[in-house]
């Protein structure tokens, strides 16, 4: 299905990242782990030693992290709860500031409902705090609320030259995507003032905007600010006040996929640079977060060296993301990530010393005869970086398990209608004779492209003409003894996405099924009433998410979760045996 491009929607800032079933990453050929499985960031305490946070203590090692040492950042455990994404720093005085936004104090409307009528933007919460410690982390003060609003992600902040702190915020915005916002302080962080917002006025979901910004200090004393976007490309900003004021918001050359940034200032007066570049191998993919890049600028990020991966997870759904650089001692880098685990090692000097193999995706195998196919949509096509396992792999895996050596083969493309499985079902199913062949379209056969100029006014696929493309994939699979089965589409509901592109008629946006019922409901009933005349089997996957709940099972709105896949495998299973008997 490729009604457009969809953004990953999440419903919350801590909510659990699914990663690669084999989420150990591959590492520089000179990198090596480190000991431990704590996250940065990381700073350096008075006695030589390492110094960092988590949801509610301070640890720090004095043995280059083989053994730590934990005491309590709160009186008060109960109020407070810190972030996976944070930032630490120690001043040039040995004062340590911790930053986080509070996971205690979420707040959200129950389904979550970003963008939707029924919600107001005030109504989500997620504050930024600060937190001071004068004795390297042994005690600390009482933290201090910087702001109130949702705010997404905090993971960069710095002390200037002239000894001011700044700190990369964001926050949600009455247009429903996050802007960055920046806090200074000039008096070691205990108050703090708020700059100008920077916004570049795209997107309205959940992870849209200017956001996730990482910043440094150039040589001539502006500040230099990196920002994730969804167009590409990091964004960048300056400001000549010392980050107070923001000015000349524009694209940076670097391209990056939708993640942040994290840079640095190395002993050797270089900026170190980490992120998420388009990898290698998929160089048009926006989204992959399969390879961590590091590069570095002799010239305040005028220009950068070319990028080395210095690590990366090629599995299904693999990520490497959120990261943090914490120079050990001049030249060694240690490189942590909130988001696949990372915990490696590495010399500056070593990274010309071999590299990652480009990744090789392996070659589609040919589907064995008398197999099972699943026939569908982007609903049913593989989504690696999304989805861990899609139903067509999670159904392989039940049936070797039960001990049974059918294969299972995923033929589902993105953006098909019946008009289209029709026109390939020769070539893609028949001719691997399957004994077993699960069909599942309707989203796109009902779509009408009310977003299109001038907007659509019909169903790309009218009715008559889905029920006999329905007809003829059925008689062709009984004319080579293949078993077809029957599988409603999912429930879709409103994003901020969905309802920006179809929120018009014939679709209804202030309805939580205002997608569905206009429209694709027919096209369910459609197919549930030809599986009755025909005799086919049919699984209800629209039955089953209504007697859950939906949203939980939906990606992005429309395309199923791992939950949503996991669900329907249970549904198919029972009933594949049952035809394969």
């Amino acid at each position: 299905m490729k009604l457009f491009a969809l953004s990953l929607l999440f419903a919350s800032a801590f909510a659990a990242i699914a990663v690669a079933a084999d989420s150990d990453p591959v590492l520089h050929p000179k990198g090596h782990r480190l000991p431990f499985s704590h996250q940065g960031p990381f700073v350096t305490t008075a006695d030589g030693g390492v110094l960092c946070i988590d949801a509610q203590n301070a640890l720090h090692s004095s043995d280059e992290g083989k053994t730590w040492k934990t005491t309590a950042l709160f009186r008060d455990p109960k109020k407070y709860n810190v972030s996976n994404e944070r930032a630490l720093l120690r001043t040039r005085e040995g004062i340590v500031i911790a930053a986080w936004m509070n996971g205690a104090e979420r707040g959200a409307p129950k389904g979550w409902h970003w963008g939707e009528p029924s919600a107001k933007w005030q109504d989500f919460v997620l504050p930024t705090y600060v937190c001071r410690s004068l004795d390297d982390g042994k005690t600390w003060e009482e933290p201090i609320k910087l702001n109130t609003p949702w705010c997404g992600c905090i993971h960069s902040l710095i002390e200037t030259s002239k000894g001011r702190l700044v700190l990369v915020g964001q926050e949600i915005i009455p247009e429903w995507r996050h802007a960055t916002v920046m806090f200074v302080s000039d008096d070691k962080g205990r108050t703090w003032q708020r700059s100008n917002v920077l916004d570049y006025g795209i997107g309205s979901h959940d992870h849209a905007g200017s956001i996730e910004g990482s910043v440094i200090e150039r040589k001539n004393g502006s500040l230099y600010l990196l920002l994730r976007t969804e167009s590409g490309y990091l964004w960048e900003a300056i400001s000549n006040d010392s980050g107070s004021r923001w000015e000349g918001l524009m694209p940076s050359n670097i391209k990056s996929v939708t993640c942040c940034p994290q840079m640095a200032r190395l002993s050797d007066g270089r900026i170190a640079l980490l992120w998420n570049a388009p990898p290698r191998h998929q160089s048009a993919n926006g989204t992959s977060r399969a390879e961590l890049s590091l590069a570095f600028s002799s010239d305040d990020g005028a220009s950068w060296t070319k990028p080395v991966i210095v690590a990366a997870n090629y599995a299904g759904g693999g990520r490497v993301s959120y990261p943090y650089l914490y120079e050990r001692k001049p030249g060694e880098l240690w490189i942590t990530t909130m988001q696949g685990g990372l915990r490696m090692a590495v010399n500056i000097a070593d990274l010309d010393k071999g590299e990652i193999p480009i990744h090789q995706p392996p070659a589609a195998v040919a589907p064995k005869p008398g197999g099972i196919i699943m026939f569908g949509d982007s609903t049913t096509a593989a989504r690696p970086g999304a989805v861990e396992k899609v139903y067509a792999m999670r159904v392989g895996e039940k049936l070797q398990s039960i001990g049974s050596s059918l294969t299972v083969h995923n033929a589902g493309i993105g953006g098909n209608t019946t008009a289209s499985a029709r026109a390939r079902l020769a070539k893609d199913v028949l001719a691997y004779k399957p004994r077993v062949v699960v069909i599942q379209f309707g989203i796109n056969d009902a779509a009408v492209d009310v977003w299109k100029m001038p907007p659509a006014t019909e169903s790309r696929v009218g009715l008559d003409d889905y029920e006999a493309n329905l007809r003829f994939i059925v008689a062709e699979l009984r004319k080579i003894k293949a078993k077809p089965v029957l599988m409603t589409s999912n429930p879709v509901r409103w994003t901020s996405r969905l309802r920006e592109m179809y929120g018009k008629t014939p679709y209804d946006p202030d309805a939580a099924d205002g997608f569905d019922k206009p429209v694709l409901s027919r096209y369910r009933d459609v197919m549930r009433t030809l599986a009755n005349e025909l005799k086919v089997p049919l699984v209800d996957a629209n039955e089953a998410f209504m007697s859950h709940d939906p949203d939980k099972l939906l990606l992005d709105g429309m395309h199923p979760n791992d939950a949503g896949h996991a669900l329907e495998a249970d549904l198919l299973l029972p009933v594949i045996r049952e035809q394969l008997r």
